[in-house]
């Protein structure tokens, strides 16, 4: 078994650099957050795209986040977002690591943070996933508007200005388990 909690030093640690920390629940996917009441703007990614998505849910795990994108991450390819998640990987502490997560674990996490911040993190803007449609691109999730603004959409263009990723943070002893398939 690996751990999923942080040790209490890499918990402090990200506290006093400003990461809100929060536990993610096991087992996140769009169709159970949709059925739980998501604000989901509309029906199509349901009604086109989920059948073609290889999704992934979550374990439960600590995590952390800044609710903000990733600095210079706007514009970027999936891949080269990835450059940037493991450059900040490479800055933390090593007990823990950068990840992109499964879009369930950021609509999850939009939604706590509004419930408890009362505002969504950032808006007008979308963050990469791990989720992958037809086995081509990745799946985008943002926040647009005031009622049911969460949207989910493959990124089929590849790249887009409005399009950057916000990595959460999680013990690196966890990375061989995190994001498993979804079962739909």
């Amino acid at each position: 078994m690996f751990p999923t909690a942080f040790a209490a030093s890499d918990r402090a640690t990200l506290a006093d650099a400003g990461w809100l920390l929060v536990r993610l629940p096991a087992g996140l996917t769009l169709a159970g957050l949709r059925a739980a009441g998501a604000p989901f703007k509309g029906t199509r990614y349901f009604d086109r795209h989920a059948a073609d998505t290889h999704e992934q849910t979550t374990i439960a795990v600590d995590a952390a986040y800044r609710p903000a994108l990733l600095p210079g991450s706007l514009g970027l390819t999936y891949e080269a977002t990835e450059a940037l998640v493991e450059k900040l990987t490479a800055e933390l502490p090593p007990g823990l690591a950068a990840a992109i997560a499964p879009a369930a674990a950021y609509v999850w996490l939009f939604e706590r943070h509004r419930t408890a911040h009362g505002a969504y993190p950032f808006a007008q803007r979308y963050t990469w996933s791990t989720d992958r449609y037809q086995e081509r691109t990745h799946l985008v999730v943002g926040v647009f508007g005031q009622q049911r603004p969460l949207l989910v959409a493959p990124q089929v263009e590849g790249r887009g200005a409005g399009v950057g990723v916000w990595p959460l943070v999680v013990p690196r002893a966890a990375l061989p388990a995190l994001w498993p398939v979804a079962r739909t």
